[in-house]
């Protein structure tokens, strides 16, 4: 998901602690306030203080962090920098646990170590995406519904034995895309705005030993889909984690990436857009098959030339 511009440099390995020397605080309106939260995740959750204001929509920001990440994060989103005398502080540990399992057929890890310690084993194949400055460790409720809504939609392609293929609008750390590649997509292909996403998308790719997802920097407002001869969509599956106006300025482009009988996964929803979105995409052919909620977020699943399935809402 795609919601702002990002260094162009990674920043240094935050597998070790890192010495508390600056703070970095910026205002946000409340509504993104879980989405800041997997954003800055990478400089350890229990790092970041939100502080909210009585009858206000607006949230502060205060990320307690060493020089040169400050320095980074502020290139990257703004806000303001200031030394931070650390003495006698300490963060509250972190209630992230890995691995993040989705549907029993995906374990999403941050912690390399775990990954290799773990991945041939247990129920689910293992994918490693490190916390970082791209949008999407599977924590985020947009991120988690997509990739519980791809299983479902993978599932009966993958019974069939079938070659199927996806696109990843707004690939943020690709993992969307590998999450595909290791249900079994012969063809991935994912794009962000970002230039930084898309590498980071691409080093993600290397870590998993996963070689066939493309990804590739594109504007959803400007770019065509790539097509088979004749002109026909090549998607069977199309992701969209990107905001509701983006997602209704390229309806029509996103629409024509998929196959008829395809599926559609669209997040990055607010719960009070959802019905806004369906009958956006309604309105370009597409049945409403299933929403999945958890908190003020949706992700929608919808088919092209498919029978709707019976509405299912599921809260948490």
């Amino acid at each position: 998901m795609n919601q702002s511009s990002f260094p162009n440099k990674p920043l240094a390995d935050t597998s070790f602690p890192m010495p508390i020397t600056h703070l970095w605080s910026r205002i946000s309106s409340v509504k993104w306030e879980d989405a800041w939260v997997e954003r800055l995740r990478f400089a350890g959750e229990q790092n970041l203080v939100i502080k909210k204001f009585p009858a206000s929509r607006s949230i502060r920001l205060d990320l307690y962090t060493d020089a040169a990440t400050s320095k980074k994060i502020k290139a990257a989103f703004g806000g303001s920098v200031r030394l931070f005398d650390a003495a006698g502080w300490q963060p509250p540990s972190s209630k992230i646990t890995d691995p993040l399992r989705i549907a029993g057929e995906l374990r999403i890890y941050r912690d390399k170590e775990l990954f290799v310690k773990e991945r041939a084993t247990g129920r689910g194949k293992a994918l490693l995406i490190p916390s970082g400055m791209a949008f999407g460790t599977g924590d985020h409720a947009t991120t988690a519904r997509c990739l519980q809504l791809l299983v479902e939609a993978a599932a009966p392609i993958r019974k069939s034995n079938e070659s199927w293929s996806l696109l990843d609008l707004g690939c943020g750390s690709g993992i969307l895309a590998l999450a595909a590649e290791l249900l079994g997509a012969s063809h991935v292909l994912g794009c962000d705005f970002d230039e930084a996403c898309v590498r980071i998308s691409k080093e993600n790719a290397l870590l998993n030993q996963l070689s066939r997802s493309r990804f590739l920097k594109a504007d959803v407002l400007r770019w065509k889909p790539p097509t088979q001869k004749g002109k026909s969509p090549i998607f069977d599956i199309v992701a969209a984690n990107l905001y509701s106006t983006i997602l209704t300025a390229a309806s029509a482009m996103i629409v024509s990436a998929i196959k008829p009988g395809g599926v559609l996964i669209l997040s990055g929803i607010l719960a009070v857009e959802e019905r806004t979105i369906i009958t956006v995409f309604e309105d370009l052919g597409l049945k409403h098959c299933k929403t999945l909620k958890r908190g003020k977020w949706a992700a929608v699943m919808m088919g092209k030339g498919q029978s709707p399935a019976k509405v299912k809402r599921v809260k948490k």
